[in-house]
């Protein structure tokens, strides 16, 4: 490592460091923290291919992890013994003069892209959450609040800058390396560092009509018929999550709504889109909705339940082609039961979310490697544990409801969409993450990282024809 020192600008840390370095493994997930043997933090991305050569010239090569922003609950952004990649000081956000593009750098968080377009009443496809970083999320395909209107983040990416396995620096666009810009929007971490993402921006969607509509566990039937009822009339400027939890003092099930009305300039859309929920036959027992002035203080608004939720947690999801309120009260059943088990794992919940998916659809499938592009929506299953004890358990949980919905989805639309790669955990199979793309991927691996340097992940054997 002595070596490498003068070759980069950035930090080097190591276990030496103390506190630099423990706050440096900290992730969203304590699960996914692993005792990495060096932590470099880039400040230029020519930092980052004495890195790569470094790692790769070890005996035996020491295993290489690509850290943006540690949101996702699996270990794929840390390393046991390895190198991590720390891409949290290129964080820069850049909106162009005219307002009509936004560069972010690859350790970004949305919320620092929030920041900027905020001030400048402008916004992009991005985050639900503040805290998620925009690489993976990009990377895996990006379904967003603002997605009903404007697609998916990769459908509103102009181009990239990556560093690749071989150390080159190289933009991808649909002009300029073709086949890795296909391949990053959809395909996951595979294929290089993102250092930097080119973004259009599109118009100020706010005010943002927002807040909490709970019910209690018994009125589940009747909600989901006037869920089914609402989306029915649902517009691309509306969408609402479904969130099971437990919430204190009672901790009794409870069937949480969290919806978004856009462009609500006085609260009176979302009274009008919201009326079903809030008037009609079954009651919420508790209900607060009011306008946020911009998608930064939307990203905000779990803050407070997040501050208090287990650290342990383990996120699994799937798609789902339709809303089916028999799946959805299938999957009530099993987490209440689940949760019931025991305290330490009653912080679980399930989310499932209806963004309306018409504009993702006009995307012909073929354009990016996603290998959806046919209506559909997401769910997750979050294990929460307040106790090594019970972690076997939550994986338990979340592995086999996931395999659940999947199967079921299939038996109702007589479709298998297989997994969502921002929410696997990398032991799936490839096909069932990449459909139909894995061959091509595969290709465009051997093309640009024929070593497999980046093996966290789904991971994709390179294809030499």
């Amino acid at each position: 490592m002595e070596s490498l020192k003068p070759k980069i600008r950035g930090a080097i840390l190591t276990p030496d460091a103390g506190d630099a370095y423990t706050e440096a493994l900290r992730r969203n997930s304590d699960l996914s923290v692993l005792p990495a043997k060096f932590i470099i933090q880039p400040v230029v991305y020519e930092d980052i291919p004495p890195v790569i050569a470094f790692a790769t010239t070890q005996d035996p090569p020491l295993e290489i992890a690509v850290k943006g922003g540690g949101a996702h609950s699996s270990t794929w952004a840390s390393s046991n013994g390895g190198i991590v990649i720390d891409l949290s000081k290129l964080n820069k956000v850049t909106l162009a003069e005219n307002k009509k593009t936004i560069t972010v750098q690859g350790g970004a968080l949305w919320g620092d892209v929030y920041e900027v377009t905020a001030k400048a009443q402008v916004d992009v496809v991005g985050s639900p959450l503040w805290f998620v970083g925009v690489g993976g999320f990009t990377l895996g395909g990006g379904y967003g609040p603002l997605s009903g209107e404007y697609g998916l983040a990769i459908d509103n990416l102009l181009s990239a800058t990556v560093v690749l396995s071989d150390g080159r620096i190289v933009k991808a666009s649909k002009d300029e390396e073709p086949d890795l810009f296909w391949a990053i929007r959809g395909g996951g971490g595979q294929f290089g560092v993102v250092v930097e993402f080119v973004f259009k921006t599109i118009p100020y969607a706010g005010p943002f009509g927002s807040g909490v509509i709970a019910y209690p566990g018994t009125s589940l039937a009747d909600v989901l018929k006037t869920i089914k009822e609402w989306k029915a009339t649902q517009s691309p400027a509306e969408r609402l999550m479904i969130n099971f939890s437990r919430p204190a003092p009672h901790f009794k099930p409870s069937i949480t709504l969290l919806p978004g009305v856009f462009h609500d300039t006085d609260g009176q859309r979302s009274k009008v889109v919201l009326a079903p929920f809030l008037e009609g036959s079954v009651k919420p027992v508790f209900e607060k909705i009011a306008t946020a002035p911009n998608m930064l203080a939307v990203s905000h608004a779990a803050d407070a339940s997040l501050a208090h939720a287990p650290k342990r947690v383990l996120i699994r999801g799937t798609f789902v082609s339709d809303f089916f309120p028999e799946l959805v009260a299938a999957v009530w059943e099993k987490w209440v039961a689940f949760t019931e088990t025991s305290e330490e794992v009653r912080g679980s919940a399930v989310l499932w979310d209806l963004t309306s998916p018409a504009k993702l659809a006009e995307v012909g499938l073929a354009e990016t490697a996603l290998k959806l592009r046919e209506p559909h929506y997401w769910m997750a299953v979050q294990g929460r544990s307040t106790t090594d004890a019970s972690v076997a358990a939550i994986v338990q949980f979340t592995e086999s409801t996931v395999q659940f919905v999947r199967e079921k989805n299939a038996e109702f639309s007589r479709r298998d969409l297989g997994w969502f790669v921002n929410m696997c955990q990398g032991s799936e199979n490839p096909e069932d993450v990449y459909g139909e793309h894995l061959p091509r991927l595969r290709r465009i691996k051997a093309k640009y990282d024929p070593k497999k340097v980046w093996n966290k992940g789904v991971v994709i054997d390179p294809l030499v024809d």
